[in-house]
This record gives structure tokens, sequence and C-alpha cells, in this order.
């Protein structure tokens, strides 16, 4: 898909991978970026860069895990632009500390509810709306840790091999009805995830793999997604983004 004009919601905005992807998809030329955190000073920082490379923008103050609020938020799309092209669905937190199977039971739910079931919820919807316009991209942020078993933060790469399942679940979309979904599957990556979301700290079995390799940086990511993005042959696949080792 070529996205000059096209328009494109991205979820967890404020910061990190969805700020870069949110920014390079305003210098393809995206007609408008529809950017989406609970963080609104992170989420005005996003917009402003937005601005600056003459594409519209819309913020939205949005809790991912709120169904009500995702509906909401697609019918406020769908009035504003009369279209939807693309959806990135990018917002994810990561357990913290302490470890599994110490992990506090509500942070569990949470992650599950985030890095899961939202995925599921907002393309669903996205869906919807596409469907009706003919077809569409939509890529899911999973990670290379759901690839692999990790006791540490076992709950959150069951969410992630969850949302790899379910992009690859959707593969068929792309001869139904002109809608593909992939899943992106970085590395370990250096955003706001590894100490927002971890309790304020990056978790203590961080440090070993830290030690051993060269952190992605967002636009890594970013770049990927964009191929993702315009590559119309992939269609429920998922992209593995990985780290170099430390030193290259």
């Amino acid at each position: 898909m070529e996205i000059k004009n096209r328009v494109a919601l991205v979820t967890g905005a404020a910061s990190g991978i969805g700020r870069a992807t949110a920014i390079m998809l305003a210098d393809k030329g995206a007609r408008a970026v529809v950017i989406a955190d609970l963080d609104e000073t992170g989420l005005a920082d996003t917009a402003e860069k937005i601005k600056s490379r003459s594409s519209e923008v819309l913020s939205l103050t949005l809790n991912v895990t709120s169904q009500p609020d995702l509906e909401a938020a697609y019918r406020e799309i769908d009035e504003t632009f009369g279209q939807l092209d693309i959806v990135f669905n990018n917002a994810g937190i990561v357990s913290g500390p302490p470890p599994y199977p110490d992990t506090h039971l509500d942070r569990i739910t949470r992650v599950v509810e985030i890095d899961l079931l939202s995925v599921i919820v907002s393309s669903t919807l996205a869906i919807r709306y596409m469907r009706e316009r003919g077809g569409g991209v939509i890529i899911n942020t999973a990670s290379t840790g759901g690839l692999n078993p990790y006791l540490a933060d076992a709950p959150y790469a069951a969410a992630k091999a969850g949302v790899i399942m379910f992009s690859r679940s959707c593969g068929d979309l792309a001869q139904q009805c002109g809608i593909r979904v992939n899943a992106v599957c970085p590395a370990v990556t250096e955003t706001p995830i590894l100490e927002k979301t971890g309790g304020g700290q990056r978790p203590d079995w961080l440090g070993p793999i830290l030690e051993n390799i060269q952190l992605l940086k967002p636009e890594d990511i970013g770049q990927r997604v964009i191929e993702l993005i315009e590559d119309d042959t992939i269609a429920g696949e998922y992209s593995v983004v990985a780290n170099p080792p430390a030193g290259s």
C-alpha cells in the first residue's frame, strides 16, 4: 500500500516505537496520522512533530483496554476523515519486577489486557471499518519474546505469542476482503517501556541480556512497519527485527 494520502492510527504513540512510526508515516505523506495514548504530554509532543511535516493529526487520549473507548475512537476517526487505511496496534507494557511467578496478579492481568486483548479488539474494529471500504493494513506489535519460552516474564511472552498467532490467523483476510494483517517482532529496543511500565526501573532479569546485545532504536522498528505496510505481498506473517551482537 502506498502511504501517501492515507489515514493511519498508531496506538502507544506518545513515545518510543509508536512515536517513531507515526512520524515516519507523516514523512511518507500520510494525509492524517491519528495518535493514541494515555500520556497526554508525550502525545502533544508527537503531535507537534507530525504537524511540522504537514500531515493532519488527531490526538486521542485512549485507554486501549476499554472496549467502549476503542469503539468511540474508531467512530471519531470515521466521522473526522471518512477513511481509515492503516492501523498500528503498538501500545504495550512489560510485567516489570518482581519476576514471574512472583509478579503481582493485577499486573499479570494488565499485561494480558494491553498486550493481547486490546490488540484483538482494536484489530476487529479496524477490520469491520476497512472491510466496508475495500481493504487496509493492520500491523500488530508482538516481540521476539513471544517466540521462545521465558520464565522471568512469562505473562508478557504468552501475550506476545498470542499476538503472533492472532495476526497469522488473520492471513486469509487478504484474499477475502483486501485487509492485510501482520505482526512485527522487535528484539530489545531502547524505549521508555523498559522503565516506565516496569515499576519505575528496568527489570533485574534484563541486565544479563543487555550486557550481550546492542539495543535497537525505535526507528529500526518503525522502518520495518513501513516496509510491511508498503509490501502488498505480505499477509498473515510475523517479521523479526533482531538485535545485532554487542560491539558489532
